[in-house]
């Protein structure tokens, strides 16, 4: 398995907390909460360990979006299952259509739209990488069966990729059950090509 030295890796994860930062204040503005950035993280990734490291018991929400421009490869914000519930039931709670259960994965397709808009256009104005999402889609299941689908999406004869993981909180979404925080994660995942890419630019960036 490749390795990122610990400059590439360090430039990888400051891209990651700029990146998502933007996206978590806009987040925040949305649900008028307090969004906090918790830890970034660079590293080449084998996928199939990754679902290893979730308790096969627990079932995820994930909002999965294909790349394409500059870079290739796959977004991916996840939720457990619980978290994605509440998040979903907050931005969906005024709607007159609240009782179709198409309005909640809606709601989710649409953070997932602004966090990774939010996150490319910070690569974007920090490296000059120009990089578009495609329309949202929901997984559910297992993290077996949503890191299963990364793989499928990235299409890679070797299941090694460049993985940028972002961790973040919301506080305070539970209303009448008192304050409590929601958990996730914003995946990057890229193929060889792509890893290449993104490191020529982050060179490019350190001669300039």
């Amino acid at each position: 398995m490749a390795k990122l030295s610990n400059f590439q890796s360090d430039a990888l994860q400051e891209i990651g907390s700029i990146g998502m930062g933007n996206a978590t204040t806009a987040l925040s503005n949305i649900l008028n909460s307090k969004v906090q950035l918790n830890l970034s993280n660079a590293q080449i990734t084998d996928i199939r360990s990754m679902s290893a490291m979730v308790p096969s018991s627990m079932t995820l929400a994930a909002v999965v979006m294909d790349l394409k421009r500059d870079l290739t490869g796959t977004m991916m914000l996840l939720f457990d299952f619980s978290s994605a519930a509440t998040l979903s039931s907050f931005l969906v709670s005024n709607n007159t259509h609240e009782d179709d259960p198409e309005m909640y994965e809606s709601a989710l397709n649409e953070i997932g739209n602004i966090l990774a808009g939010s996150y490319l256009k910070s690569m974007y104005e920090f490296l000059g990488v120009e990089v578009l999402h495609s329309t949202p889609s929901i997984v559910l299941g297992t993290a077996e069966k949503v890191f299963k689908e990364i793989e499928i999406r990235l299409n890679e004869a070797s299941v090694d990729v460049l993985n940028i993981e972002t961790m973040f909180q919301v506080q305070g979404l539970c209303g009448s059950q008192g304050n409590c925080t929601l958990y996730g994660d914003m995946f990057l995942f890229l193929n060889d090509d792509s890893l290449n890419s993104l490191l020529s630019f982050i060179d490019k960036l350190v001669n300039v």
